[in-house]
């Protein structure tokens, strides 16, 4: 497992939390499972990039702050 994976998968988390979220909430939002979505967190799966968007919209961030990728 890379590092970036990881990364992604805590930043979902993160994001996740500091919108008050459950697991199951932001899945309903984004289209996928439970299961998905925990999977995603743990670095399990990685989502694909339509998935990541609908997180990014969510969450209003970018992909960028999304991924935690810093310039």
């Amino acid at each position: 497992m890379r590092t970036e994976e990881c990364r992604v998968g805590a930043r979902i988390r993160l994001l996740r939390l500091e919108k008050n979220m459950t697991q199951r909430q932001l899945a309903a939002k984004i289209g996928v499972d439970r299961t998905s979505l925990s999977s995603y967190e743990h670095s399990k799966r990685t989502p694909d990039i339509f998935i990541l968007c609908r997180m990014a919209d969510v969450f209003e961030v970018s992909l960028d702050d999304l991924v935690g990728r810093k310039f």
